[in-house]
């Protein structure tokens, strides 16, 4: 019997090599670095470039970066349109998919520009106006002010920091992964009161049900490019 198609060639007893379906890397197309650099529409550089494309050479697949607004993230990780969102918490994103273990250190921080008065504990900052992320969860300051937590959205952290150069804001929420880059890049210079740590953290990956890993196959690649040091190496270079 003669075989003429691949589909056919296993049932004839011909091996053959199946390639493995790109892996669907989520990113927020707001993101800027250290996380992102986008270029004509495409990701670029930054840890979730280097991140996307260390897990999956580990998965045996090459890394597609798929770019979205927020309003779509949930979506497209519960429909199958892409397969990680990666640097999130549970808390921050709900919804119907699988987390990966922790394993992105970092830190939620309050700070304050050093011409304000910073209040003393986390209680005097009711009713003092915070700058925010519009569309972001800040549990512990709803949790420690409640209906007087006075959020000051703007469309992302870079805007809030512009904010603070500007006068316009004197509180904000930042991570200290993002602060510390851009101090050390001198692209923010504000001089700063001591912060206040709300939450230290390791973010994670959500996974898709309905995508082409499964968040088994995602913890094993973790696991396996911790081993390797890999992922210290990469979080090294924006540090």
């Amino acid at each position: 019997m003669f075989c003429r198609h691949l589909l056919f060639a296993f049932l004839c007893g011909t091996p053959f090599l199946l390639q493995a379906a790109d892996l669907k890397v989520l990113v927020l197309d707001g993101d800027s670095m250290p996380w992102a650099e986008v270029s004509n529409n495409q990701l670029s550089a930054g840890l979730y470039f280097d991140l996307g494309q260390a897990l999956a050479a580990q998965m045996g697949r090459k890394a597609q970066f798929v770019l979205l607004p927020r309003k779509r993230l949930v979506h497209a990780i519960e429909s199958g349109g892409a397969d990680v969102l990666c640097n999130y918490l549970p808390v921050w994103l709900p919804g119907n998919f699988d987390w990966s273990t922790p394993f992105i250190p970092n830190a939620e921080l309050l700070i304050s520009d050093q011409k304000a008065n910073k209040p003393a504990s986390l209680d005097g900052f009711a009713n003092v106006r915070i700058g925010t992320v519009l569309g972001y969860v800040y549990s512990d300051l709803d949790q420690a002010l409640g209906a007087h937590f006075l959020r000051d959205d703007a469309p992302s952290m870079r805007h809030n920091l512009r904010k603070m150069t500007a006068g316009r804001v004197q509180h904000m929420v930042i991570n200290q992964f993002e602060l510390e880059y851009l101090q050390k890049q001198g692209q923010f210079k504000t001089p700063l009161h001591p912060f206040t740590v709300l939450r230290s953290f390791k973010g994670q990956c959500a996974v898709s049900r309905s995508g082409q890993v499964t968040v088994a196959e995602v913890n094993k690649a973790i696991v396996a490019l911790q081993a390797q040091h890999v992922l210290k190496k990469l979080i090294e270079r924006y540090q």
